[in-house]
């Protein structure tokens, strides 16, 4: 009976032991990106330092059964190098919009950010309630300002439905200064 317990005891600390293992494991694979909130209307960065503004934007629907209202936040979330930025941002009601996918009634709620970084490549996704976009690895050019643009892909669930924002988010396209990132 003595073995059978000592076995059990031996085998629940080689299993404990080997989850901090792990854990250890995973906190070590995390890059510890160094970044800043800034104004958008701050200076240029030094040489040694990179920019970043982050725009992105999305129309939500308001249901009879789920109800959104301007007044309620919508939580955008951006990961640089793994580490989390989260920003609750107001909505604005909204009818008319200049994309055909936004047309009708709905809530806009639009976010810009500015980052200070260290030069080099990075790796960017931002995360809705709808999931994350694509992850994107830019390399960043110290001493200038890049702007990186999320524009929402709206679409149907099924065939044969218009692209609406009513039908969800289906992806993003990503834009660094100007140009489509494939």
């Amino acid at each position: 009976m003595k073995n059978i317990t000592r076995l059990a005891i031996m085998g629940l600390l080689a299993v404990m032991f080997t989850g901090c293992y792990k854990q250890t494991r995973l906190e070590q694979m995390g890059t510890s990106a160094q970044f800043k909130v800034i104004g958008l209307d701050d200076p240029v960065p030094s040489p040694d330092e990179a920019d970043l503004i982050v725009t992105t934007h999305i129309k939500k629907a308001s249901y009879l059964l789920k109800p959104r209202t301007a007044d309620m936040p919508y939580t955008f979330m951006i990961f640089i190098d793994g580490q989390k930025f989260a920003e609750d941002v107001k909505g604005v009601e909204e009818v008319e919009s200049d994309m055909k996918e936004e047309k009708g009634k709905g809530i806009h709620f639009a976010l810009e950010k500015r980052f200070r970084l260290k030069p080099g490549f990075h790796e960017l996704a931002v995360k809705t309630d709808y999931g994350k976009s694509p992850k994107v690895r830019i390399e960043f050019i110290g001493g200038r300002i890049h702007a990186l643009k999320f524009e929402p892909v709206y679409g149907p669930r099924k065939v044969g439905l218009k692209k609406a924002f009513q039908q969800g988010l289906v992806d993003y396209k990503v834009y660094l200064d100007g140009s489509e990132i494939p």
